[in-house]
């Protein structure tokens, strides 16, 4: 099969169907802003027959533009990199080594299941997009192809390797690191919710709609008139009431959340191969993400504000910092709805991402009180000149409020800041009304800066920041002592460490 790959080589027809998809989604990149104008237009009369003209000649524009791409596609192995060929217009020719894959996906969308045709999708460090993605490949085409990829990390033949059948088969090939069930899903689906995006999609239409004439509806006359008769006669019930309103609308959504998690993840597995971790699962898209593990630069945990409440965090696999398994840039290869237990039976099995810890600590060294009172009263500075000069009215009150809410909203997030240091692994905790922690393997760290203000150098404080290959973190306000200890043991580590720590 390797063989096969050698020589420049096309894509199967049916990647045109792809193509097409790929550039419908350039298209409509921004589909939430369009939302509100589609609606609106339409309202007005958007139903003229230019449209449909217009309409049938984006399609046939974009059916010629993606077997242009088909046409001039090509790939094939060298020894040690990926090369393709593309570009309708403008060629271009991409080489991918090996060593720097940091991803490579096997997935199945819904529209290649009856063909039996899979997907590679390849992801380098640094990219800023998926850097390749090989369309129509039958599943023995597909799986060879992805080991090829994966040659440095992977340990095991697959070369025999047929589609598997049962869950049975697919334990013989990959050890088993954590499975997920129905229930867990949807768990994460409810305490990774996330409204907010939600309303901001919901908002231009509601605000489209003709608010007068929904007042003179019968029904909503006798909710408001139940609603002066009952809630409004209390502060009490008023409140009660708002919050039952927002844990319904919470709810409601979370309801989509539920079932996106659901279809994306189960039935949900993460193996080991080797040193490569292997996420498969999903409904309508079948998906097989493969990471090598010396790719991980930080293990993060968690924890939003519902998660709380369920005692559930997530888990995600920082990598080198760029295009990420599960979403560009801010996301990473994840593993939900994890309890302190699920953790501790996971980290071992994490072995080669360098960090020897084992389990979530429980208590953290806080920053000092100065990173808040140097922030914590500037809020309050608005409405004090306010009222200075203006005295105490509606606005002035609504000021003092907003600005006190976001002085309690420095505050916990000063109580979340800490840290732990643990052997040759530091814990980075963080969060507001959610929590995180962050697992460092100081082995992995690229550069240390330690910097001090005059005040800070008569108190023996100094902020560090700790430079990975995922990114920048940052310790405010922390004892000097600690900050050199941790700078001077993480370029320990790494002076006679020659390995590609990346």
């Amino acid at each position: 099969m390797t063989n096969k790959f050698s020589q420049w080589s096309s894509l199967s027809a049916w990647s045109v169907i792809s193509f097409t998809l790929f550039a419908i989604k350039q298209v409509f990149s921004s589909g939430y802003a369009l939302i509100p104008v589609v609606y609106t237009g339409w309202n007005q009369g958007f139903s003229s027959p230019w449209v449909i003209v217009v309409a049938l000649v984006s399609v046939i524009v974009i059916l010629v533009y993606s077997v242009l791409q088909w046409l001039k596609f090509r790939f094939k192995i060298d020894n040690d990199k990926l090369n393709i060929k593309h570009g309708v217009i403008f060629k271009k020719v991409d080489e991918i080594p090996f060593n720097k894959i940091q991803n490579v996906r096997l997935q199945q969308p819904l529209y290649f299941r009856p063909m039996g045709l899979y997907s590679i999708v390849v992801e380098t460090a640094g990219s800023k997009g998926n850097e390749a993605e090989l369309s129509a490949l039958d599943y023995k085409e597909a799986l060879a192809l992805k080991k090829r990829l994966m040659a440095e990390q992977e340990h095991h033949s697959e070369t025999n390797t047929t589609e598997p059948t049962s869950s049975n088969h697919a334990d013989n090939q990959h050890n088993t690191v954590t499975r997920k069930s129905l229930k867990e899903l949807v768990l994460f689906g409810l305490y990774q919710n996330n409204a907010i995006w939600l309303a901001v999609i919901l908002g231009p239409i509601f605000g489209q709609l003709d608010w007068e004439s929904m007042e003179n509806l019968q029904s909503l006359q006798a909710f408001w008139a139940w609603y002066d008769s009952n809630i409004a006669v209390s502060m009490i019930l008023q409140i009660a009431f708002a919050l039952l309103a927002l844990t319904l609308f919470y709810l409601l959504f979370s309801i989509l959340s539920m079932i996106s998690a659901v279809l994306k993840y189960s039935p949900y597995r993460l193996s080991r191969s080797g040193n490569t971790l292997h996420r498969t699962g999903g409904i309508i898209a079948k998906q097989n993400d493969a990471l090598a593990i010396k790719r991980i630069q930080v293990v993060k945990f968690y924890q939003p504000f519902v998660g709380r409440l369920f005692k559930l965090w997530t888990v995600y696999f920082q990598q080198v910092k760029g295009h990420e398994v599960e979403h560009r840039g801010s996301k990473n290869m994840l593993v939900p709805s994890m309890n302190r237990k699920d953790i501790l039976e996971l980290l071992p099995k994490l072995k080669g991402i360098e960090a020897t810890a084992t389990q979530l600590p429980k208590r953290y060294q806080h920053i000092h009180l100065g990173w808040f009172w140097r922030r914590g009263w500037l809020p309050l500075l608005v409405p004090a000149i306010n009222t200075y000069f203006h005295g105490l009215d509606i606005f002035t009150e609504t000021l003092w409020i907003a600005a006190s809410l976001f002085c309690v909203g420095i505050y916990l997030r000063y109580s979340q800041y800490g840290y732990v240091i643990e052997a040759d692994n530091l814990w980075f905790h963080s969060g507001l009304l959610g929590h995180s922690w962050q697992l460092i393997a100081l082995s992995k760290v690229q550069h240390v800066a330690i910097t001090q203000s005059p005040n800070q150098q008569r108190s023996q404080l100094a902020n560090l920041e700790i430079g990975l290959a995922s990114g920048t973190i940052k310790l405010p306000y922390i004892s000097i002592n600690d900050a050199q200890h941790i700078a001077e043991r993480s370029l320990t580590l790494i002076h006679n460490d020659h390995r590609n720590w990346i």
